[in-house]
């Protein structure tokens, strides 16, 4: 196991030696035939004589001077282009240096009436677009989009299908300039067929905002965009998949897709116990399913989470057996005026989890508080969920957007754990036994609305939002719970409880915002908003004790409570934006009232206070040039106190936790900075990216502890006079290490840095981890013959606290991943992915944690266009894979293990179909 790394270490140096051969040079300068000035930036290209596959390429200087590597020699063809000029064409058949001397191009307008100039470039820069003609690249017969974006220079592709393009991740896949059921990529990359391909597009798409505005606002998403020829723009695809393995595993998916035009219909019906809960994030996507939301932060910044749950995700614990179906559809209507797009799935998913966690927390005068726990839990939760999506444009100025969904679930659970806890001399504090069961219905209702409207003067815009939020969520259960706690002389204090419990929160919101742009002179443009939010909280959790005759009447008032918690914001926007050709700018500043009001009805308290802060940020981008730039982004924000914070709801489900909250809390403040640099070389195929972020925070709203007698109660409380701090940077670099077989390389670096403060029984311990690794990528994306992505990833990480730095735990990390796919002859491929994990033993936990999973299998297609295949694959062949987990939380180090899926054996048998034409050429 040990040797497993530096195996794989020299394998990658024979592949880096492997076909390295004498290079030469093709020199020459490009002109004007008619003035002989010379044609900067015109595009030179090498091509194989034999099948057009481009090898090489740049740009001329500014003096019309170009070098350019020959990589072996065998016969190529040098392609020269420049806008509005006819082609040049020369057959490479020469050993050595090859000296063109003077290249010169006659203007297309001398050659309308003499010639007609054939052939296709196939890369054409625009502007700020690369745009690749799909017919000049080679690929397998019965490709798809995914096996063409690897062969195009400047792009690659992973074994997930994550787009990389000009060293930055593929976010959006257009097709024809439209989006295709969602923003994942593997829609159009693994279902529609190279041959249908026109041009391909590559370019950075302004924000929804900027769009819809006309302003930009410097945000920008890289997005491809593929063409499609004319008579491939109709057509159904699908997939049908079965598999049956040893231990009772199973899968079976049936999915379809059918579209003409601009109306699109998606449907899908799957069941498994391997893994795959619901439809994966890609396919989640493909058929209109998808869960992600976006939302604005307190900070100004935007960001994207999942508002899905157990059904759409697997956290790697347990064995869930889960079914799930839904259909979509979306169309659009009168030269796209109207736009239509619906939703609906529902899901199955049961699963049961054992766990097992161990904490050593370090305490003042050199004590120390252990725990150990083991947990069974039964989870069986259903849901219904609709989404619909309308877009209008009114006019070509005005456009609107409505969003409805909807969702109704319900969900049981049962567990039982087992806690215990010592001191640093091996004593026994406490232990806890405990069973836990509930049922729970929830329903939830949201709606938006996004009114733009954009006058004839460029950059004048008025826009409004609109939306709300209704969720009503019931439940009931039983705790029965026993706690011994043991003094010095070892005597043993027993708390027993059974209890019923009863909870019902309903919740509602509102929210507004009017925004309009002036520009003020052609570069500076102006924004001012304003925004009211409004919500409300009914929470009741009630608590009965057994009475002793079988039934729960008891009322507990101690863990019972009923709140009523409602706050309004009110803010304002002003925003200024400055734009030069290289140089970009924006500063917003954002004031922002929020009033909160908390009352409890159980003793007739209330209590409000309101918050007035100012929240400003500025963001600065520079061109260096086309390919190289570099960013500055700062923005100051507060952070309110939660309803949780403030007066969370008293519990016993673990009496070993106690949390108590704090009327006073006030908004901490916080600080960001981050910088990056960005350098992106197409005709050299390399690429530098830089990127570095420091946090602050001020008043930080922590927890502090009090332990006594094993029971830990944490106290909310504003820290002052410390400053949090967080930090990271991340770097990466790619290069080809040889054109010729298309191997590349890639060099990764991260690190992070987190430090902040809490009070452990009155005295102040300092927090503070350490995470930094180091990775080399090799990877061949080609469609032929071998493929594989090596790479390694050895690391530190220190987890350290100022108690007892004795007890800190710091170790070694390292992680090797490994993907391969050998094509062989008779439609035969072998395939595999393998990782390695290691974590050295520390102080804290002296225990090394290594783990090895391998994946490997072999594929056989059927039919004339390879649509049936058969696939046999081992999951975790060595039977090694099990649930780990190390991590700091304040002074206290945990290791947490679980069950979850290893060895099986499974046979597949999947068809892909499709319809789609697109006529060869």
């Amino acid at each position: 196991m040990k040797r497993l790394p530096a195996i794989l270490f020299v394998f990658s140096l024979l592949l880096c030696f492997n076909h390295l051969q004498a290079q030469t040079e093709i020199t020459g300068k490009v002109l004007d035939e008619n003035d002989q000035t010379s044609l900067t930036n015109a595009t030179i290209m090498l091509l194989q004589a034999k099948d057009s596959i481009l090898v090489a390429h740049t740009r001329a200087g500014e003096n019309g001077g170009f070098k350019l590597i020959k990589p072996d020699t065998i016969p190529y063809l040098l392609i020269v282009s420049y806008p509005k000029y006819g082609d040049y064409f020369k057959s490479i058949a020469d050993d050595g240096d090859v000296h063109l001397g003077d290249v010169k191009l006659t203007s297309i307008s001398h050659l309308l009436e003499e010639v007609i100039v054939t052939g296709r470039i196939p890369v054409v820069i625009k502007g700020d677009t690369t745009e690749y003609d799909a017919s000049s690249f080679v690929v397998e017969k019965n490709a798809k989009v995914e096996d063409l974006l690897k062969v195009l220079p400047g792009i690659s592709v992973d074994a997930d299908g994550k787009i990389t393009a000009q060293g930055k991740t593929v976010e959006k896949v257009l097709v024809d300039g439209e989006e295709f059921f969602g923003d994942d990529p593997t829609l159009v990359t693994r279902n529609i067929r190279s041959d249908m391909v026109d041009k391909v597009q590559l370019y950075e798409k302004k924000s929804e905002e900027a769009e819809r505005t006309g302003v930009d606002d410097g945000e920008r998403i890289q997005t491809i965009n593929v063409k499609l020829k004319e008579d491939a723009k109709k057509g159904m695809f699908g997939k049908v998949e079965g598999a049956g393995g040893t231990d009772d595993f199973y899968l079976g998916k049936l999915a379809l897709n059918k579209f003409n035009g601009s109306q699109k219909i998606g449907a899908y019906l799957m069941g498994a116990n391997d893994g795959n809960l619901s439809l994966n994030w890609q396919e989640a996507e493909k058929f209109g399913m998808s869960t992600m939301e976006t939302e604005m932060s307190d900070d100004g910044n935007m960001y994207f989470y999942s508002s899905g749950d157990g059904f759409d995700y697997w956290d790697g614990k347990g064995r869930p057996q889960a079914l799930s179906t839904g259909i979509s559809f979306l169309d659009a209507w009168k030269e796209n005026k109207h736009k239509l797009n619906g939703s609906y799935k529902y899901g199955m998913i049961q699963n049961e989890v054992g766990e097992s966690s161990i904490s050593r927390n370090s305490l003042p005068d050199n004590e120390e508080l252990n725990t150990s726990s083991t947990s069974n839990r039964e989870t069986d939760a259903r849901r219904h969920r609709f989404n619909t999506k309308y877009d209008l444009k009114i006019d070509s100025l005005t456009t609107l957007t409505l969003n409805l969904s909807a969702s109704k679930g319900r969900s049981e659970s049962n567990s039982y754990t087992r806690a215990e806890s010592w001191n640093q001399d091996g004593e026994a504090i406490n232990d806890n036994e405990r069973t836990e069961s509930s049922i729970s219905d929830n329903t939830d209702f949201n709606y938006r609305g996004y009114l733009t409207r954009r006058f004839k003067k460029t950059g004048r815009s008025a826009s409004f939002r609109f939306g709300g939020n209704v969720s009503d969520n019931k439940g009931s259960g039983f705790l029965n719970s026993t706690l011994n706690t043991y003094d010095e002389d070892g005597n043993m204090l027993t708390d027993p409880i059974d209890q019923q419990k009863e909870m019902n929160r309903q919740a509602n919101s509102i929210s507004s915002s009017l925004t309009y742009t002036e520009p003020i002179t052609s570069k500076l443009n102006s924004s001012v908003g304003y925004e009211y939010n409004m919500s409300r909280t009914h929470a009741i959790n009630t608590s009965y004790n057994n009475d002793g005759n079988g039934g729960y009447t008891d009322f507990d008032e101690e863990f019972s409570s009923d709140f009523n918690f409602n706050t309004v914001r009110n803010a304002v926007n002003v925003a200024f934006n400055y734009k030069l050709e290289k140089f970009e700018a924006n500063f917003t500043n954002n004031f922002r009232n929020d009033d909160m009001f908390q009352q409890n009805n159980y003793e007739d308290l209330n209590a409000s206070r309101d918050f007035f802060t100012y929240n400003p940020s500025a963001r600065l981008r520079y061109n260096l040039s086309s390919n190289k730039r570099i960013g500055f982004h700062y923005n100051h924000s507060n952070t309110l106190p939660s309803l949780s914070q403030i007066q969370p709801l008293r519990q016993n489900q673990d009496p070993l936790n106690i949390v108590v909250g704090n009327e006073d809390l006030t908004p901490a403040r916080n600080d960001r900075y981050n910088m990056y640099y960005s350098n992106y070389n197409m005709m050299k195929g390399t690429n530098l990216y830089v990127d570095m972020e420091w946090r602050q925070t001020r008043n930080a709203i922590q927890q502090n502890v009090m332990i006594e007698n094993g029971v830990r109660t944490l106290f909310y409380e504003n820290l002052d006079g410390y400053v949090t701090n967080n930090g990271r940077i991340w770097l990466g670099g790619g290069f080809d290490v040889s054109k010729k077989i298309q191997l590349k390389a890639r060099i990764s670096g991260n690190g992070s840095y987190n430090n902040y403060y809490n009070y452990i029984n009155s005295q102040l311990n300092e927090n503070t981890n350490y995470d930094y690794s180091f990775g080399v990528n090799l990877y061949k994306n080609t469609t032929k013959n071998i493929d594989f992505n090596v790479g390694f990833y050895p690391g530190w990480r220190l987890m350290e606290t100022s108690l007892q730095p004795e007890l800190n735990s710091s170790g070694f990390v390292y992680r090797t991943n490994v993907w391969y796919s050998w094509k062989l002859p008779w439609k035969l491929s072998f395939y595999g992915d393998m990782t390695y994990n290691y974590e050295a033993p520390t102080k804290a936990l002296n225990e090394k944690f290594e783990l090895l999973l391998f994946k490997p299998g072999i594929s056989k297609k059927f039919l004339k266009d390879e649509s049936l295949a058969v696939d046999v694959y081992v999951n975790d062949i060595f039977n090694q894979n099990k649930g780990f987990r190390r991590f700091q939380s304040g002074s206290m180090i945990s290791q947490n293990t679980y069950n979850t899926i290893s060895r099986y054996f499974m046979l597949k048998v999947s068809w892909d179909f499709t319809s789609m034409k697109g006529g060869k050429e």
